[in-house]
């Protein structure tokens, strides 16, 4: 998980030091879960699993507020570790509540930064964590950034190659925002591309952008990978999205994260966004009804 920047550049609070060491046992740090919509038929392919920490004065801190004191503390490899034990406990919960019924809960996303990446202990630590956990391949998948991968090279191909063999999806994000994009295609065992939001606004003012975008998607389509627009934030940017060819989208219009008993909901069928996230009046009819479609695939 990436170390964000202090918000407003402030120096990291370390008086929160001791309550972020005891968060780890106390089960104030938690995961909360942001679906991932098809845009064709509205079910929940995917989901992405986001840190919280639930402090009990200053309420759920997100990794903006909370990785910078973690930083500060050299608790950073501690929470990243924590994240991925979590993430692939959660999807192991999930398919275990779904064996004998025909849901096929959603595969489980978690960001992955250039220093884990980098690591040589990294596929050691996946692979651990995947042993034993009877998950189907592919219901965990890890994401990157393309400054991730960066970092990582000249060992990402042979890494994430072994990733693949262990039953682990891959994915890109904010796909199209580096110079070497195209080239991570071909170069890379990836399932999935991530296009994020402001690149996409800030592409998408004409239709020269909107142009360009649809050829990453094309691009991306004829390599067999899945195109997700990332950070949909309005029902115009959903719309516009599909109609460009991406195959799903994830953002606040959807669904914003939600704490793990309402992911189970969704992950299982129980529950749709649309019960934490309600389209206005002036919502786009589209939008309201992939929202209502949505569940996850059987």
């Amino acid at each position: 998980m990436t170390v964000p920047a202090t918000a407003g550049g402030l120096p990291p609070d370390l008086t929160l030091v001791p309550a972020l060491y005891a968060a780890f046992d106390d089960g104030s740090l938690r995961l909360h879960f942001q679906p991932e919509v098809d845009l064709r038929n509205g079910s929940v392919p995917g989901m992405e699993a986001h840190p919280r920490w639930q402090h009990p004065e200053r309420g759920v801190l997100g990794p903006a507020e909370f990785m910078p004191i973690a930083a500060a503390a050299g608790l950073v490899h501690q929470v990243d570790q924590w994240v991925l034990r979590m993430a692939v406990t959660e999807a192991r919960t999930w398919h275990r509540m779904a064996v004998g019924t025909p849901i096929r809960p959603p595969r489980l996303w978690v960001n992955i930064d250039g220093r884990q990446l980098a690591s040589p202990a990294f596929v050691g630590e996946v692979d651990r964590l995947m042993s034993g956990r009877l998950l189907p391949a592919g219901a965990i998948g890890l994401e990157f950034s393309e400054r991730a991968l960066g970092l990582a090279a000249p060992v990402v191909p042979g890494l994430l190659a072994h990733l693949h063999a262990l039953g682990v999806a891959l994915a890109v994000e904010s796909f199209g925002t580096w110079f070497g994009s195209l080239a991570v295609l071909d170069l890379l065992p990836l399932d999935l591309v991530k296009l994020d939001g402001l690149y996409l606004q800030a592409t998408m003012r004409d239709l020269e952008g909107e142009a360009v975008v649809a050829a990453i998607v094309r691009l991306a389509h004829s390599r067999a990978l899945t195109v997700v627009a990332d950070g949909v934030d309005s029902a115009r940017l959903a719309t516009r999205v599909h109609d460009l060819g991406c195959d799903r989208a994830i953002g606040p219009v959807f669904c914003p994260p939600v704490p793990v008993e309402d992911a189970r909901m969704i992950a299982l069928g129980r529950g749709r966004p649309e019960r934490w996230h309600r389209p206005s009046q002036r919502t786009d009819e589209r939008l309201r009804a992939w929202v209502s479609a949505a569940g996850p695939r059987s």
